[in-house]
């Protein structure tokens, strides 16, 4: 008796959407508390209140949108694009009003703070990445062997019960064919004891 895999795995997806919501709900906090305290929020001061590495919430999609939402440095670039783009703006607005075609507009996308790391920090924080994935396939691993384990031990003990029901039920088969095979011997006497009465009674007294 097997369970389908969405139901066998749920409980670990259930877990890992709960430590991508800690993970945000961490971050969120630290964040908070840099601005209220006016600091810069960065992936140094985030560590410092919080403990959280970066690449904690590097691999979560929602915790890192919001970083990059209230990171000091990556503002301050998104600021300094859109004054350049305003700028940009206005002297295409100005060519404009001499005849001239507006060029396209080239969006300025956000610096990854990867950039700023020294190359030994990016290889420290690959090898601690590739540990953590490592280790959440032996935890993944671990999980599933356990469900199959528990799985096959159920199934077991399923198939023992039956064997054992079966196995009654055959004993209460043959106690069954038993008791009739003596019910039709006694009905059978009786019916041979009836027929010797009834000719004793047609029988003349001798």
């Amino acid at each position: 008796m097997t369970l389908p895999s969405d139901n066998r795995y749920a409980h670990l997806r259930a877990s890992a959407a709960a430590q991508k919501q800690t993970t945000v709900d961490r971050l969120s906090q630290a964040i908070t508390q840099l601005e209220a305290e006016g600091r810069p929020v960065n992936t140094f001061t985030i560590k410092e209140v919080s403990g959280m590495d970066y690449m904690a919430y590097y691999r979560n999609r929602e915790a890192f949108q919001l970083f990059q939402e209230h990171s000091t440095h990556l503002r301050k670039k998104r600021e300094q694009g859109q004054a350049k783009h305003q700028v940009a703006i206005r002297g295409k607005s100005r060519k404009l009003g001499k005849g001239q075609s507006v060029a396209h507009t080239v969006k300025v996308s956000p610096r990854d703070p990867l950039l700023d790391y020294k190359r030994p920090r990016l290889v420290e924080l690959l090898h601690a990445a590739r540990a953590e994935r490592d280790e959440a396939k032996r935890q993944a691993q671990a999980a599933r062997a356990e469900v199959e384990q528990r799985m096959s031990a159920e199934r077991n003990d399923l198939e023992q019960r039956y064997h054992k029901l079966l196995q009654e039920h055959m004993r209460c088969g043959v106690i069954i064919a038993k008791l009739e095979a003596q019910v039709a011997e006694y009905l059978a006497f009786m019916e041979r004891f009836r027929s010797s009465l009834q000719r004793e009674e047609h029988e003349p007294d001798q």
